[in-house]
């Protein structure tokens, strides 16, 4: 029961930082602001989410590889449609359709950044670890 709240709670994290992620990227994506730069600014974002996600992946789960469904399945399912939709209630309807479309252009990046932290993390977790 525990390994299943801590693969929920990770789902949770992971589905609150790809929605911070794309209010930044919403904001940056004005047309005053730095329009020409927002590929970089994925991609680094999409890094940063990956770092994030490999740590907390080595170190709340460990080496549990049926974790990977455990948490990607609740996170594309459940978490990421909930908190956008939050999100969405929450601000005005055109700053709500640039966030659909980065959410639209920019996930597969970020779902490809959460597969291969979530893999890597549990490769090179502990495997001595115990609960």
């Amino acid at each position: 029961m525990k390994f299943l709240f801590k693969t929920q709670v990770l789902s949770i994290i992971f589905a609150i930082i790809w929605v911070v992620c794309l209010n930044i990227l919403a904001f940056l994506d004005q047309p005053e602001r730095a329009l020409q730069y927002i590929n970089w600014f994925v991609y680094g974002f999409a890094v940063l989410f990956a770092i994030i996600s490999f740590l907390l992946t080595k170190y709340v789960i460990g080496h549990y590889w049926l974790a990977v469904p455990l948490v990607l399945v609740p996170y594309l399912i459940i978490y990421t449609p909930f908190f956008k939709g939050i999100m969405l209630s929450l601000v005005s309807k055109s700053y709500g359709m640039i966030i659909n479309f980065l959410s639209i252009s920019t996930g597969t990046i970020f779902l490809m950044s959460i597969i291969i932290s979530l893999v890597f993390g549990i490769i090179f977790s502990n495997r001595g670890k115990k609960e």
